[in-house]
Order: C-alpha cells, then structure tokens, then sequence
C-alpha cells in the first residue's frame, strides 16, 4: 500500500497555526489539500488557554483582549459564530507609584503642567519614530543601526524631562512587553508599536484591550479544530524534521512520522532549537532563535463575593510598579452579566521571574495585600477564589507574551525572521507584522505563511501573500490623541516659550515706565 504524503504538515495548534489549516481547508478555493496539525499539548490553543470550572465558570489564563483594528481574529469569530463583549472599565484608574495612591480620569493623575508636556511628547516622539520602521522589514529603517544599539531604558532615561513621565513609560513597557526595558533593543520596541498601531494604544484608558470572547479565547482556536476534524492531532510534540529534495520527514517524540511536501512552524521561534533540522538550519536562522527569548509573565485572576471597587466608582484599572507589589496593570473581569466579580492582574519582568520561583499561595497573598493597599480597602484581602497562570513554567511556550529582542539582533539577523528554510515556513505571533505578540498577530503570521505555501504551490500570485483586512463594522478603530495634545508643546519649547514671555513682559514693563515719565 502506497504511503500517505501530506501536501502541509503544521507544527503547533494554538491559534498562528490552526488558522494557517484554515486557510488551507478552504477546498473550493484551493482544492482538496491534505494537511496535518501536530500540537504538542493534550489541547489545542497554544498560549490561550480557558479554565472552566464551578469556581471561575470560565476564566483566560492566557491572551484574551481583543482590541480595534484587530481585525483578522475579529472576522475568524464571526464566521465561528463566536461573540464577543466590552471589558467594563466604566470609573476612575487607581495609580500606585512609590506608596502614594491617586485615583483619577482621563489619562494622567497630576497636575503638573511640566509632567503632562512632557508625557505628551514622549508618546508624539514615540509615533513619530514609529512611522520611521517598516513593518516587514525593520532593520531597513533609517535610523535602524542607532536605534538597535540602545536599550528602551537607556532611551527613556536620555528622552524624558520628568520622573513621572519616565514612570508612565516603564509601565507602558512592562504592560505591552512583559519584559524589562533594559532587556530589549529600542529598535525592536518601536516595531513592535507599530506593528499595533502606535503607543497611543497602549494607554491605560483602553490599553488597546477592549473586548473579551464570551466563553473564553481558547473558544476560537476550539472551535477551528472542530471544523479541521482529525487534521489535528494532540499529544504530538515534533523532535525532527528532515528534508530531502521535495519530499521531507517530520517525526514526533511519540514515533509517528508524517511525509509532506510542505512544512509550516507555528511554535515560538525561541522553541525551535528543540527540533532537531537536517540540513540544519542557515546560519542566520540558528543564531536568531538562540537570541529570541520568550516574555516573563505570570496572570493572576482574583475573585470576590462583590466588585468592592465598582462601589468605590474605580475601574477596577490600577497602574502599580514594583513599589506598589507584584502586580503592574489590573483590569476588571467580570464576566459581562455582572456575575463572578474579579480583578485580572499581570506580573511581569523581573517580578515575574522573582515570584515564578514561588508558590500559588505565596503569590495569592502577595496579590491581594497589594490590592489592599493600592485600592485603600480591607475587601481585597479576603478573595473568594484565586487562581494564576506561571507562563515561565511552561514546556511548549517558554513564556508569554512575545519574544525579547536585544540590542543588535534585528539588524543583524533579522533578514532570517520569516525566510522560509527549505520547505519548511515560519508562523507564529512573532513573525506577525501587525499586532505582533497579540492574537490578531497569531491569524495574520499564519495565514500569511499558508499563502507562501499556496504561491510555492503555484495556486496564488506573489501579490496575494501580504493582505490588508478590511476593517471590522462590528468594532471601529479608536481616534488617536486629540488635535489639542498633538500640538501642546514640549518641555523644552514651554520654558523657552516662558523666558520669551518673561523677556517680553519685562522689557514691555520698562517700556510703560519710560513712556509715563
């Protein structure tokens, strides 16, 4: 009997790759195309993952926020008939540097005029270095060798005029990154902006999450595999793949193996030195992945018997550093009929990694004493539940959210990022070059990889590979700053403006005395 030969085998079944199968399943457009999907974990999904239980009836311990212009997981949802609501964040945002706690609305708690200007700028500067990176290709950005060679915190140390402005950009860090700003080359921050739109998005009023899938994310990924049937096999994790001219050999740990035309990886690049490649990967790509390490994060979900914050008119929003505790960002989440109240809160960087080493109820404790005191109440110290997610812990993700690049990475080995080897194509959050690290990046990396497969198949144009998406009806994109605080001026330009002013006043005031006499 003639031995089966797969036109794709797909490595990793969380969303990148499940929606790369999808893509392929479309028989009437590309015809009956034999693929597998070979998932390492007991379930699909990949760095989403929903827990149901009485406790929680369900809660995302991974990626769950969907954001405007994220459009691509937007219209996969719909065409699975999967809803999604707004995250409630109706109130004023809690901040809590340095011991001191404010609540306030808008985007900033003080009044400092210097401070404001200052965070202003930092966020136009920030975009407007932004629009300088291309998308696909970073590295060819002007100023891309300057750029590569320093830190985001050496950056945010020479840019910033005050201490607060400085700490709103290490919390924006923290929270788009989950890494420390020291870690990441500057070059490789403003891309991955970019690739999400900007910073403004990134501010704590929307954050650039607004809307969660009811039933959880996973449902999307849960969903797809239903409809891909028993194209997707679990419990699989791919030690090897082998080329040999047209024809390669991808083998599991388990002694399967599938012969296949085609290969697409749709794991962290960071995980692809554990699968062993013959003829080895190119020199570029084995060096790139020994320096894409994966994200600190642990999430942390506390539940209460009521949502003591909505009372106190708070969000449930909190801005923290490491003086406040372990937690960085929290977010209200509830579920959408108002049931099961909870804070969901992001340990990230260094204190993901100081408490990964501790235990749930050392965490738990930790969690909910900071909640004390960043929210002024007793009720946060008596949760009903809790539960946390250690992304580091994890075998088959390595860490969340997103790969860290370091300084000189891109620029030296970043024309490797998405080459295909061989036969053998490149998914994954990472190699997304919109809302990388998000679950919008996960559809477009993967489907963009099926569609280099379908062009090295002849069944599309060269054109056809990158695609814009139309934007969503259902989920409009937010306006950017408001025209008064693209104009306002920067710190510098406001005290120049003010000497001139003093000047002006000073020489005008002895011009009236002259002129009196």
């Amino acid at each position: 009997m003639e031995e089966e030969v797969y036109d794709v085998v797909i490595v990793g079944a969380g969303i990148s790759g499940l929606s790369a199968a999808y893509l392929l399943h479309q028989r009437q457009r590309y015809g009956e195309l034999k693929t597998v999907v070979l998932e390492a974990r007991d379930r699909v999904g990949g760095r989403t993952h929903t827990l149901e239980n009485n406790e929680v009836k369900y809660v995302d311990l991974g990626g769950s926020y969907v954001a405007p212009t994220q459009n691509r997981i937007l219209r996969i949802a719909e065409h699975l008939g999967i809803e999604t609501y707004e995250v409630d964040v109706q109130g004023k945002v809690t901040e809590h540097f340095g011991g001191r706690m404010s609540s306030f609305e808008g985007d900033y708690s003080t009044w400092n005029i210097f401070a404001i200007l200052d965070y202003y700028a930092q966020i136009r500067k920030l975009n407007s270095m932004c629009d300088q990176v291309p998308l696909i290709s970073p590295w060819q950005a002007e100023w891309a060798k300057e750029w590569d060679t320093i830190t985001a915190k050496e950056y945010f140390e020479k840019s910033c005029w005050t201490d607060y402005a400085k700490k709103r950009l290490y919390h924006v860090f923290h929270f788009a990154m989950a890494a420390e700003p020291y870690d990441m080359s500057l070059l490789y921050y403003l891309w991955y902006l970019k690739s999400s739109g900007g910073f403004f998005l990134y501010r704590d009023e929307n954050a650039g999450k607004e809307r969660k899938f009811k039933g959880g994310s996973q449902t999307v990924s849960k969903e797809m595999a239903k409809i891909l049937g028993d194209k997707v096999v679990l419990s699989s994790p791919v030690c090897s793949i082998e080329q040999k001219g047209d024809q390669t050999v991808v083998r599991c740990l388990n002694g399967k193996y599938y012969k296949t035309r085609y290969v697409i990886s749709a794991i962290p690049h960071a995980l692809l030195g554990s699968i062993s490649f013959s003829p080895p990967l190119s020199a570029l790509k084995n060096q790139l992945i020994q320096k894409m390490p994966m994200g600190s994060v642990i999430k942390t979900i506390t539940y209460y018997e009521d949502a003591w914050w909505r009372d106190q008119g708070l969000s449930g929003v909190l801005i923290a550093n490491s003086d406040s505790g372990p937690v960085s960002v929290t977010q209200d989440d509830t579920k959408p009929d108002g049931s099961y109240p909870a804070i969901m809160g992001f340990i990230v960087g260094e204190q993901a990694r100081f408490w990964c080493k501790k235990s749930g109820e050392e965490r738990k404790q930790a969690v909910c004493e900071q909640y004390a005191k960043a929210f002024n109440t007793n009720k946060a110290k008596t949760p009903r539940y809790y539960i946390d997610k250690n992304w580091p812990a994890e075998k088959y993700s390595g860490g969340c959210y997103v790969s860290v690049l370091p300084c000189g990475v891109l620029t030296s080995y970043g024309e490797a990022w998405r080459n295909a080897e061989g036969n053998c194509y490149f998914a994954g959050t990472e190699t997304a070059t919109t809302w990388a690290g998000s679950m919008e990046g996960a559809v477009e990396a993967g489907e963009r990889a099926a569609r280099e497969v379908l062009y090295a198949m002849r069944k599309i144009s060269r054109d056809e590979i990158y695609q814009e998406e139309p934007a969503s009806e259902d989920v409009p994109p937010i306006l950017s700053l408001t025209p008064l605080r693209l104009r306002l001026p920067s710190v510098p330009t406001f005290m120049t403006m003010l000497t001139v002013l003093g000047l002006a006043s000073m020489f005008g005031i002895a011009y009236w005395k002259r002129s009196s006499m």
